[in-house]
């Protein structure tokens, strides 16, 4: 007895609540089953799982991979030289390496991004978004808050993370908002040029730092790595390019999220500037978990036959986990589809779940902190200006490329 589902349905799936004609299963799902087996591009079975608890659970289960395999549920049509070039990058990848060689990598990586080493970073990350919003101020309303805090902050966060130098700093940022934007704001040819331009400065300074130690998040992890035979050059250089760009999209689309979310809830922005060491807190939570379902999906493949809750998810099927939907599960949470910063969405899976949570949460979190507590103390006039520009839905995500405000 099983109450799973078999549909006709392929992926990819598209979040409730963001119009997408292209991606219209998502509301398809039936509620109330625990998976829901579609079909994808490359034939081969997956399931959906949308249930907040399903979740926990699969992602905590290491007879789960995240490495290349025949049937890894690869959502949309790939040509095969795309597929044999993310089987060769993979095994130099954090988020596609299973334990033990996951663990190995990440504990080299783990000391700079625990809470206490990323409380160590407040005072500075403060100095950047006051220096960020006395340009705002001097520019005059309104602005784009966008280009004007959530596209540069991030980037210069990171690039003290790495210990980049400010003379060079421009090759990042640069490179990195033309990666991040939408087909709207670049051409695929531009992100090509832009992904190449940041290997080849990545490559150096992997180089750099291999010559000249030093006591920052990068260096530190390159030395590390660099007494052990985990990587070569190579490895090193696409390992630099994903501590320094796989959270960048996540945190400019929250802050700006986050921001837009409270302005069009003025009683629940009212509550937060009078209690804002109390609500903040939760307030983060609440923006991470609303906002979850502009995230990914994540992807696994069963090395195992599996069962869960009579389903039995068989060795060589995928399973696609529908963040979104777990993080507006309703028997998880109250009300799920109301923005609430009174709950407590502490349990939301933004950051994913299980080993393979976001290494960089913290620092994802402390930046979030600041600049919504900044924002709405500086400008007790803040507001939204109407504005003609889309938002465009890339895969499913969109990316908020333009959110206009005064004061």
């Amino acid at each position: 007895m099983t109450d799973a589902v078999e549909r006709g349905a392929t992926c990819p799936v598209a979040p409730r609540g963001w119009p997408n004609p292209l991606l219209p299963e998502y509301d398809q799902l039936p509620e109330g089953r625990p998976l829901t087996q579609v079909t994808m591009p490359s034939g081969s079975k997956a399931w959906l799982v949308a249930q907040h608890d399903h979740i926990q659970r699969l992602l905590a289960d290491d007879r789960f991979s995240v490495e290349p395999h025949p049937t890894f549920p690869i959502r949309f049509p790939a040509p095969q030289e795309l597929l044999d070039m993310i089987a060769r990058d993979a095994k130099n990848l954090l988020v596609t390496m299973d334990p033990p060689r996951h663990t190995r990598v990440r504990q080299m990586a783990l000391p700079d991004f625990t809470i206490k080493a990323v409380e160590k970073l407040r005072p500075r990350v403060q100095e950047l978004v006051d220096e960020y919003l006395d340009r705002m101020e001097a520019e005059g309303s309104p602005v784009d808050l966008v280009q004007a805090l959530a596209l540069p902050l991030p980037a210069q966060v990171i690039c003290e993370l790495a210990g980049i130098p400010e003379s060079e700093r421009d090759t990042f940022t640069r490179n990195a908002a033309i990666m991040v934007g939408t087909r709207h704001s670049y051409t695929m040819d531009e992100k090509l040029a832009a992904n190449e331009e940041l290997m080849k400065y990545f490559a150096t300074l992997v180089t750099e730092k291999q010559n000249n130690p030093t006591d920052d998040m990068l260096g530190n992890f390159i030395s590390r790595a660099s007494r052990t035979d985990e990587f070569d050059h190579h490895g090193l250089t696409l390992m630099t390019k994903m501590l320094l760009l796989a959270g960048y999209e996540f945190i400019v689309n929250r802050i700006a999220l986050g921001i837009q979310a409270l302005l069009d809830h003025p009683e629940q922005l009212a509550a937060l500037r009078a209690d804002t060491p109390g609500l903040m807190p939760k307030t983060v939570d609440e923006v991470l978990r609303y906002f979850s379902l502009v995230d990914e999906i994540i992807a696994r493949v069963a090395l195992a036959d599996v069962e869960i809750d009579g389903v039995t998810i068989k060795e060589g099927e995928g399973i696609l986990v529908l963040k979104g939907l777990g993080d507006r599960d309703p028997a998880k949470y109250s009300d799920p589809d109301t923005f609430d910063i009174h709950r407590d969405a502490r349990d939301h899976l933004a950051f994913g779940y299980g080993v393979h949570q976001c290494l960089g949460q913290h620092v994802a979190r402390l930046m979030l902190e600041l600049c919504l507590t900044s924002l709405i103390h500086r400008f007790p006039e803040l507001h939204l200006v109407e504005s003609d520009e889309p938002i465009e839905l890339v895969d499913g995500l969109p990316p908020v490329h333009k959110l206009t405000v005064g004061w």
